[in-house]
């Protein structure tokens, strides 16, 4: 056997124990000492958690033996696997310990030569789109453990440059174009809202409150662009238009055929009419017709200070 399927049948062999030895690992694979050593230190290399316990054969235990062994994937399931976690490049945080250049170890531990170097061509020849922001989000991984666990957190958010202190329950945690943001149920309004993760400068667990159930919060998500301090917009777009959108929208927006044109529809909280207009003067020329008429007026004046800045350059 060689030592890729091996150290690949013993993540399978250890997924369910919390300690082994030397010796189990010789007899199983008829391997000498030194060779189980080394295979040892394969294992640690590629991130599974062992320390040892004094002895002949030497007792290693397993801090966390839920392991994900490239054993139980195909290999269509291992290349979509690899090429997923790559895109995780786009963003500078993420809720997870990882690094990419400790995935490709591992993958270089664990796979068998053949599928390695096909690994490394296709990473050669594909190129995946990403789009990377400065921004840093701080607690994603308490953002998600406060969401299993119902959590109330008293945060310290920057909203129009003003520091704002809020005591919020999360909800949902979602992406888009290398941004991060969160559904909060925020206890002192009572309201759903959504906000830039990068945004907290703190986070800090509190009982001031008790806390909702996940499944009830997740309902009132369901209804949140219904609510009436929600306001409904359309836009008219023709072809460029619609390749803009496509390049860049928000969970709340949808697009669909509209006579030989497309239709944008979507929703904002009134707090949101600034953002929401500087993202409808990025399509610029294609836009053929905005409604509520309040939201063109306010393109429209966005669009002459504009101009009127760069002629004043």
């Amino acid at each position: 056997m060689k030592k890729a399927e091996r150290i690949n049948d013993m993540i399978l062999f250890l997924a369910d124990k919390n300690s082994f030895n030397l010796k189990e690992l010789m007899n199983r694979y008829t391997i000498s000492k030194s060779t189980a050593l080394r295979d040892v230190q394969s294992l640690e290399e590629i991130g599974l958690p062992i320390y040892s316990e004094l002895g002949r054969y030497g007792k290693y235990q397993l801090l966390d033996t839920r392991i994900i062994a490239p054993g139980l994937f195909t290999e269509g399931e291992i290349y979509a696997l690899y090429f997923a976690l790559l895109t995780l490049k786009s963003y500078r945080s993420t809720p997870f310990k990882m690094e990419i250049s400790t995935l490709e170890l591992k993958y270089n531990q664990v796979l068998p030569a053949k599928l390695q170097q096909e690994l490394l061509v296709m990473n050669k020849i594909i190129s995946l789109e990403q789009i990377n922001h400065s921004n840093t989000s701080l607690f994603l991984k308490d953002i998600v453990q406060g969401i299993l666990r119902e959590t109330v957190f008293t945060i310290c958010y920057m909203k129009n440059q003003k520091q704002q202190s809020m005591t919020v329950q999360f909800v949902q945690l979602s992406s888009k174009f290398g941004q991060w943001y969160a559904k909060i149920w925020n206890l002192e309004t009572r309201k759903i809202r959504v906000i830039r993760c990068d945004k907290i400068q703190e986070l800090t667990e509190t009982d001031i409150f008790e806390p909702r159930l996940l499944e009830e919060l997740l309902k009132e998500t369901t209804t949140f662009y219904q609510k009436d301090s929600f306001i409904s917009f359309s836009i008219e777009v023709d072809e460029k238009g619609k390749d803009i959108f496509s390049k860049e929208h928000y969970p709340s927006m949808t697009i669909e055929s509209y006579h030989e044109n497309y239709l944008i529809k979507g929703q904002y909280h009134a707090d949101e009419e600034d953002f929401i207009t500087d993202y409808l003067l990025q399509f610029g020329q294609s836009v053929l017709q905005i409604e509520p008429l309040h939201l063109q007026k306010k393109i429209s004046k966005r669009a002459i200070a504009i101009a009127d800045y760069w002629q004043q350059l």
